[in-house]
């Protein structure tokens, strides 16, 4: 529940401090590689390890978090360097391309890339990429699938994760 606050307030602040766009996201909507997720955070090369998922409010949404280190659900606040957050709906088929639009933030899908530098997070919200749900299973410990492709800035990554259900 820690997490899940401190993502809603990080958002609600770059929300606050980004301006307002309904242009296409420029992805061309093609299926995500279904190779590993990895690519570039921070100008490092960034290897999803583990994912966790837990639940988003009541709407069925997860809320998910990649990580470039092993981590269990029992870990609850890991001192990751840089990983990645999103909510999606959790069922299997499931995708979406990423765009924000303050004029329907209900229909917005977004990745966001956390950098942590002594102790201090910053947020890169992708409004350019896809997710795609492959397995979404509800019970809690078993194992989901998703692919991300994601980019904002100088970071980028594509690929598959199993996603491990927390709750």
């Amino acid at each position: 529940m820690k997490n899940f606050a401190f993502a809603v307030l990080s958002t609600a602040a770059l929300l606050a401090g980004c301006s307002a766009s309904s242009e296409s996201t420029g992805d061309s909507g093609s299926a995500v590689a279904a190779s590993p997720l990895k690519g570039n955070i921070d100008g490092k090369d960034f290897q999803g390890k583990s994912a966790v998922a837990r639940k988003s409010g009541t709407d069925g949404k997860r809320s998910i978090t990649v990580y470039d280190m092993d981590v269990k659900c029992e870990d609850f606040s890991p001192k990751a360097e840089r990983e990645l957050l999103t909510s999606i709906e959790w069922v299997a088929g499931t995708t979406k391309n990423l765009k924000l639009d303050f004029a329907d933030l209900k229909g917005s899908q977004t990745v966001t890339f956390v950098i942590s530098k002594g102790g201090s997070p910053t947020n890169v919200i992708s409004n350019t990429g896809r997710i795609e749900v492959i397995e979404a299973p509800a019970d809690k410990g078993s194992v989901g699938k998703i692919r991300i492709r994601a980019s904002a800035q100088a970071h980028s990554v594509e690929g598959e994760i199993a996603v491990q259900v927390c709750e």
